[in-house]
């Protein structure tokens, strides 16, 4: 009894915490996607979007899906393909990168109130991410670019 008792109450603690992250980042998003801080975001990492094979639109989704996650990040992915804002191409390579490092925020913070390396977790994560998708992306132009034109 005196075990469930405790682990009760760890559980209690960890979801007081998880609270204690999520609400805030949840809310603070909320606020600044109506500013533009998005927008000179994506303008200060244009340069490595653009190695990505990612234009300026997928600035917003892009930066969703790393803060609060791939199901957030996918219902305004959705949104712009139905919008037909992005080609199928850059919809892949957003959908690579958050499949590969999605909620790095909310994650990291909640593995380090787990007792994790942060730092480690973020890194290898970023590294990973960038990576892939750089590779495909640089592999899908120059597939392109040797594939005769269509008619």
């Amino acid at each position: 009894m005196e075990a469930l008792l405790s682990a009760t109450l760890g559980a209690l603690a960890l979801s007081a915490k998880l609270l204690l992250i999520i609400v805030p980042l949840v809310t603070a998003f909320e606020v600044l996607r109506y500013l533009p801080v998005f927008r000179r975001a994506g303008n200060a990492v244009d340069p490595l979007m653009r190695g990505m094979g990612l234009s300026r639109e997928a600035a917003v989704p892009l930066f969703t899906g790393i803060f609060l996650g791939i199901a957030y990040g996918a219902g305004i992915i959705i949104r712009i393909a139905q919008e037909k804002r992005l080609p199928r191409r850059e919809l892949f390579l957003l959908g690579l990168f958050l499949a590969t490092c999605h909620a790095v925020v909310e994650d990291t913070l909640i593995f380090v109130v787990l007792g994790a390396n942060g730092w480690i977790i973020l890194g290898v994560r970023i590294f990973i991410a960038v990576g892939l998708t750089v590779v495909l992306a640089h592999l899908w132009a120059r597939r392109e670019e040797k594939s005769p034109p269509e008619k």
